[in-house]
């Protein structure tokens, strides 16, 4: 599938993703990490995104996170991205891009939070960092799970979209094994850009923005093509 055009949809959740240039890491130490998620809570403020969720790695970020107005999400990465890798060519002495380009995002139904929201918690736990999520302090897993707070998020947002209604709860779905086939999923569209969800979710969107946003399947024939 091609990357399409950024797109945002307000007052609904995105998956939103970025790496360091050439993979490089981006956080050397913890005081990194906190600095970083710093500025993210003062932008996400600033300009009214509210974070659902978050995973900071070494050398990638992952967010899920509901922007209140369309330019909410490229003014708290773009601005916070920015301060940041000042602060890190600074502590380091370099010079040049911090970032692999621009952020990847897609925009997710309810179906499809729910397994973002996991994909993302249980990354430390797929490159053998931690035996579970809630052992890693630089995601919202224990938050969600109701082991630590955060100023970061609030747990009631995402709660609200599913049926989970308590800590215990989160944590046994996140403890639970990864689907393959889920991931590679998140993954694709993230990195295409294309909405995540059913039918009907993608149709209104594309009522709402005028273009087609669903991917066509493998193999279609090509306009010229005929079937013989």
């Amino acid at each position: 599938m091609p990357r399409i055009a950024r797109l945002v949809v307000p007052d609904h959740p995105h998956h939103i993703t970025q790496r360091g240039n050439y993979r490089q890491e981006i956080f050397k130490d913890d005081a990194d990490r906190k600095q970083y998620l710093e500025f993210i809570s003062y932008y996400s403020k600033k300009y009214h995104l509210e974070i659902l969720s978050y995973c900071i790695m070494s050398n990638h970020v992952h967010f899920i996170a509901t922007p209140k107005k369309e330019d909410s999400l490229a003014l708290v990465f773009r601005t916070a991205h920015t301060r940041y890798s000042q602060y890190f060519n600074k502590k380091i002495n370099a010079y040049g891009h911090l970032w692999q380009g621009r952020f990847y995002s897609c925009v997710l139904d309810e179906q499809h939070l729910l397994a973002a929201a996991r994909y993302i918690e249980r990354n430390p736990v797929r490159i053998k960092i931690v035996k579970k999520p809630t052992d890693y302090i630089w995601s919202s897993a224990r938050s969600h799970a109701g082991i630590s707070h955060s100023d970061i998020i609030n747990t009631s947002p995402l709660f609200k979209y599913i049926e989970i209604k308590q800590g215990s709860e989160w944590k046994d779905f996140i403890y639970e094994s990864d689907e393959p086939d889920e991931i590679a999923v998140i993954r694709r569209y993230t990195m295409t850009g294309r909405p995540l969800g059913g039918a009907s979710f993608v149709q209104r969107l594309e009522k709402v923005f005028g273009e087609r946003l669903h991917a066509l399947p493998v193999g279609r024939p090509g306009k010229g093509s005929s079937n013989k």
